[in-house]
């Protein structure tokens, strides 16, 4: 009697192709090793998508099936990061790196380690994970706000879906990295193209950024897209950036062989010089070397400086150039009446992108690069982005700056001790379009863009900010390029804008010398709008970050013309939102400041406690701080609070301050 075979049980089998795929996948995509043929993978895929397809109730969302949906998405969502997605500042020569090493020497001491990565030309992504599973993937944006587009990011092969994670993470927690466009793929797409009878695409970065805000996610998945991933936050078990490399490889990420611990600063350039000659041997383009102090308690000592960290920097590599001809140099006037020369060039292709246009900045620049009309120049990308003249052939000084306005006719003067030359009439069509435009990107209104706000001004519609909250649709139906849809669109997207937070309302503004930093440190201090505009320029330098000059625009905007603009706009049912005020809560009229390492919450988890309870988080020691909480690898900032006599907590002194 022949003996019967077992069934195998469908959820079980399921499970175990699922195990074998994704081993496979790994090695194929991130390893770069595959294990099998390309034949015995499909025939896997295969048998696991008949089996989901005979049990829809086995299938799950980080089945290697699931990568594309099919699904099309008519926009992308807002994403606000858990923590801001940092920039950070540029070298490109020896000089440079040696003044860096030495800030980073005279903060932390002499004996700091170097963690040097190659800087991939690709587009900064943000995956989060919650119990192991890809919950949400998302694009930097400005950094605080990226787009949503995890359907895309999905089928990213070397992207999990799923991974084990490293000891010591959180239930939910983030890896950020890089998405691009390897080299062999990018030119293959581009035979493609041209075999369809379509223009080429010109760099393998903008591709691959065009690639993941697709609409449809089959043609992301079409592309063939990497990715080499080099931050977890928060760390785990990781006390170095070398130990977060190693524990994202750990865990089944794309993490880049290419990198070393260095000793110093020397290393560092020999490096750096290594890999330039050797970048054109990559599949991948790169357009420098990432340099981080490795160890994370001298990274918390260092800290931030605006939006960049103090701790790392991207050691760039010499653009590329080439030579043209200066066809026209023409002024524009921005929003503050500053008249920039910019150089209408013969267009000329530099690092892949044709440049027509070089920004000079003032008359000062102009003369003393010695450019003019006819002259030949030789030009480069500064940091591979904007176009610069390095030199000029024959240069010859003597350009002078218009004295009226190329826009409205105005005297132009220059102020001592500024540089600029200015359009000093408040009345100036150009001033208003930029400060239109100032604040329509600010207060993140799409829609408005230059053409469109030309338009409202020409036919009288807009003047001033204030004025967009009382267009209606009719007003707008009847401009080019608006039906019936878009128009209504556009005046819903301004309404959504009536209630910015406190720091959006007074960057969109346009108060001199006052950016995107600045207004947060306003905001944070005043809380609300109405005392901001009664404050003195005594109150204004008592904010830190606050000096003299910038304390005297402030005040005089507020008790000067943009004192009518905020009025009209509050009247106008804009309603900027107040820092919210905790009120009574345990720390309030407190503050407290952190440094060195911390294990039972990271120092943004921990600054935001701080303030939800009622106190206030610094990043400075001064006298009047209540407490320094000081963990592993606190340095001067402790030092200062010894010195001061302060309350000095170590974290589980911190933690029984907390409300039960």
């Amino acid at each position: 009697m022949t003996k019967r075979k077992k069934a195998i049980d469908p959820a079980v089998r399921v499970e175990d192709l699922r195990e074998l795929i994704r081993r496979y996948e790994h090695a194929y995509y991130v390893l770069d090793q595959p294990e099998v043929s390309d034949s015995e993978y499909d025939t896997l895929f295969l048998e696991l998508r008949r089996i989901e397809e005979e049990r829809p109730d086995l299938v799950s969302s980080d089945s290697p099936t699931q990568r594309v949906s099919g699904e099309a998405s008519d926009q992308f969502a807002k994403v606000r990061h858990r923590s801001p997605m940092l920039s950070l500042q540029n070298a490109f020569d020896e000089a440079e790196i040696r003044a860096f090493d030495k800030r980073v020497r005279g903060a932390v001491g002499d004996k700091v380690v170097y963690c040097a990565e190659l800087k991939i030309d690709g587009l900064a992504i943000s995956l989060t994970y919650g119990k192991g599973r890809l919950q949400r993937a998302a694009t930097r944006g400005d950094g605080t706000i990226g787009e949503d587009v995890t359907a895309n990011v999905r089928t990213i092969r070397s992207v999990p879906l799923a991974v084990s994670p490293a000891k010591g993470l959180p239930d939910v927690f983030e890896v950020r990295g890089e998405v691009y466009f390897p080299i062999a793929g990018f030119e293959r797409l581009n035979r493609e193209m041209e075999a369809a009878g379509k223009a080429r695409f010109v760099n393998p970065r903008n591709t691959a950024a065009g690639s993941v805000r697709q609409i449809d996610p089959n043609v992301t998945a079409g592309r063939d897209l990497q990715t080499f991933m080099y931050t977890l936050d928060p760390g785990g078990p990781a006390r170095s950036q070398w130990d977060v490399l190693n524990t994202l490889d750990s865990m089944g990420f794309r993490v880049n062989k290419n990198r070393r611990r260095l000793d110093s600063i020397d290393e560092v350039i020999d490096y750096h010089a290594e890999w330039q000659r050797r970048r054109h041997e990559l599949e991948y383009e790169i357009d420098g070397m990432v340099v981080k102090v490795d160890g994370f308690a001298q990274q918390l000592e260092l800290g931030f400086v605006a939006r960049s960290p103090r701790w790392a920097i991207a050691f760039k590599y010499a653009p590329e150039q080439a030579e043209t001809v200066v066809e026209e140099i023409a002024c524009y006037v921005g929003r503050t009446g500053v008249l920039t020369p910019v150089a209408h060039v013969k267009p000329v292709i530099v690092g892949g992108v044709t440049i027509r246009n070089v920004t000079m900045h003032n008359e000062a620049q102009v003369n003393e690069k010695g450019v003019y009309v006819g002259a030949r120049v030789v030009i480069h990308r500064a940091g591979d982005v904007i176009p610069e003249i390095v030199s000029v052939k024959k240069p010859k000084p003597g350009w002078k700056m218009p004295t009226r306005c190329p826009v409205c006719g105005g005297e132009v003067v220059r102020e001592e001790p500024y540089i600029a030359h200015r359009c000093i009439n408040p009345f100036c069509g150009a001033q208003r379009l930029e400060r239109l435009r100032h604040f329509a990107a600010v207060m993140d209104i799409e829609g408005l863009g230059y053409a469109t706000l030309t338009q409202l001004i020409d036919r009288g519609v807009v003047e001033d900010p204030s004025d967009l909250y009382r267009m209606s649709k009719d007003q707008v139906i009847q401009l080019e390029g608006f039906a019936d849809r878009s128009a209504q669109n556009l005046v819903d997207r301004i309404a959504a804008s009536r209630q910015p937070d406190l720091w959006r309302f007074l960057f969109a503004l346009g108060i001199p010398q006052v950016g995107e930093a600045t207004a947060q440190l306003l905001a944070a201090d005043f809380s609300s709008i109405d005392p901001l505009r009664t404050a003195t320029e005594e109150d204004l330098q008592r904010v830190e970050g606050i000096g003299p000059n910038m304390a005297g625009e402030v005040h005089r905007f507020f008790h000067g013309q943009g004192a009518e603009l905020v009025q009209k706009l509050l009247a106008a049912g804009v309603e900027p939102q107040a820092v919210e005020a905790v009120g009574d809560g345990p720390f309030t009229g407190k503050t407290f400041v952190f440094t060195g390492t911390l294990e039972f919450i990271s120092r943004p988890d921990a600054e935001a406690l701080v303030r939800k309870l009622g106190g206030k988080a610094v990043g400075g020691v001064t006298a009047k701080t209540d407490y320094v909480v000081a963990g592993p690898g606190a340095g001067s900032k402790l030092e200062k609070a010894q010195k001061l006599k302060l309350n000095i907590l170590d974290e589980e002194q911190f933690k029984a301050l907390l409300p039960k």
